[in-house]
């Protein structure tokens, strides 16, 4: 693979993806506001449920750092990291980011992001995911196929 190929060929960045659902969701509340919990619970369980993305996160964003590969899905991978979350999940990064968005969602009151939540995985598998395991699978071969048959892609 040369290197301007070698990444993988994802549709859309993934925080693009919850970015913009989640301002389509805020932007929904403000035009048809639906009900949803009282300010002070939906602050603290969404602060909760952002944590808990965090728990997720952290420590998967440590496995790639000392594997030394990158984050970014337009550069190449450097290594097929299965340590960790990484061997409960192939994507806990991105259940982190779901999760981050979740929590955000409840966090500000915004019922109409939760609804997208289906449309963000949804997305995430068909533009970020699948490129990328199609990517990996080129890249790391049989390491990945054993790897990606004994892992899930999400839990």
């Amino acid at each position: 693979m040369n290197d301007h190929n070698d990444h993988a060929h994802v549709v859309v960045n993934p925080f693009l993806i919850h970015i913009g659902a989640l301002a389509v969701g805020l932007l929904m509340q403000w035009l048809l506001p639906l009900p949803f919990l009282s300010v002070t619970v939906g602050r603290f369980a969404g602060a909760v449920i952002f944590l808990l993305g965090l728990t997720v996160g952290i420590p998967a964003s440590r496995q790639m750092r000392m594997a030394r590969t990158t984050f970014n899905p337009g550069r190449a991978t450097t290594a097929l990291v299965t340590k960790g979350p990484f061997q409960r999940s192939r994507n806990p990064i991105y259940i982190a980011l779901l999760l981050n968005y979740a929590g955000l969602a409840v966090f500000f009151g915004t019922p109409w992001s939760l609804l997208l939540l289906p449309v963000v995985v949804w997305l995430m598998n068909r533009w970020v995911i699948m490129p990328e395991e199609t990517y990996l699978a080129r890249k790391f071969g049989a390491e990945y196929a054993q790897y990606s048959s004994m892992v899930r892609r999400w839990i």
